[in-house]
């Protein structure tokens, strides 16, 4: 066991009771996904990907390099980082390198509003600071709090210290935050609500973001720069996500083809459908669908 091992095992298990249970902040809900030990051998590297979700790592002894959105930093023993919901990033160590640590995936998700920003504006802050690419290493105190986890704790006080390490980076990151809050009279604003709607509304067609880029008169150049900037993801990488999202739905409300939801979402045919499908939801479509299956088909289907 290597020297700071120890040190996590513990709060990991504590965070674990945490999983899949919904943690109301505000008008926001916020659910700890997974909660798992990340312990990589020697040479390991992992290719660029990403994931709808986000990703907080601690190391605990060791090192890596990862790049976030292009830029390389190093992580260090002690050291931490995030990654937020569709951002590309890798891993890669140095020769004869390995890490341990532990990882952690969760979900925001604002309930009570939409894609369009009709929430609070303190709710906007929040989602538009854990947006924000942060591609450095994270002070060893942003770990601590997770750290400090005992066994006798209740899972009622586990699911407060969980929300108020969240609120804290919070409070620590909104001073530092170089992304302005967004204003309902800002223009750039303006123009992302506008795009949003676009996309809401023609998903099912063949878009090109000059279309809309033109729509909206303004460049290609400062539309893609403007979204990605308030969203943290490109028009095409949340487009795609509109598509899945309502490809979900009609994978569980239906009994459509492949073939038929993928031209239903604006896709092709169904073999790019089932590709971006699996990328985005980490899941085939045939399995999806499987999984959401009554109870009562699964158990009887021959």
């Amino acid at each position: 066991m290597k020297n700071g091992s120890a040190a996590y095992k513990l709060p990991l298990q504590q965070l674990r009771l945490l999983m899949l249970q919904p943690i109301r902040i505000g008008g926001l809900t916020i659910t700890l996904l997974d909660a798992l030990s990340a312990d990589h051998d020697e040479d390991w590297s992992y290719p660029s990907h990403r994931h709808p979700w986000y990703e907080f790592n601690y190391v605990s002894d060791g090192g890596l390099f990862t790049t976030i959105a292009g830029d390389e930093f190093r992580i260090e023993a002690g050291q931490s980082y995030l990654i937020p919901p569709g951002i590309v990033h890798s891993h890669r160590h140095r020769q004869g390198e390995s890490d341990e640590g532990f990882c952690l995936r969760w979900q925001i998700v604002d309930e009570a509003h939409d894609d369009l920003g009709t929430g609070t504006a303190e709710e906007k802050e929040f989602l538009q600071c854990f947006a924000q690419i942060r591609p450095y290493a994270l002070k060893p105190e942003t770990a601590a709090p997770l750290l400090a986890l005992r066994s006798e704790m209740s899972v009622l006080a586990l699911r407060s210290a969980f929300a108020s390490w969240i609120t804290g980076l919070f409070e620590d990151w909104r001073a530092n935050t170089q992304i302005p809050l967004l204003q309902s009279h800002d223009h750039s604003d303006v123009i992302v609500r506008q795009t949003l709607l676009y996309l809401n509304a023609y998903y099912a067609t063949e878009l090109r973001v000059q279309d809309i880029a033109s729509s909206l008169h303004v460049s290609y150049r400062t539309l893609a720069r403007l979204f990605k900037q308030r969203t943290g993801v490109t028009v095409i990488e949340k487009l795609n996500d509109i598509r899945i999202k309502q490809a979900k739905k009609l994978l569980i409300e239906t009994q459509l083809t492949l073939k038929q939801i993928a031209l239903a979402v604006g896709l092709k045919n169904e073999f790019y459908f089932s590709t971006l499908f699996r990328q985005v939801a980490m899941v085939t479509p045939s399995s999806f669908r499987e999984l959401h299956k009554p109870w009562s088909e699964r158990l009887f289907v021959t």
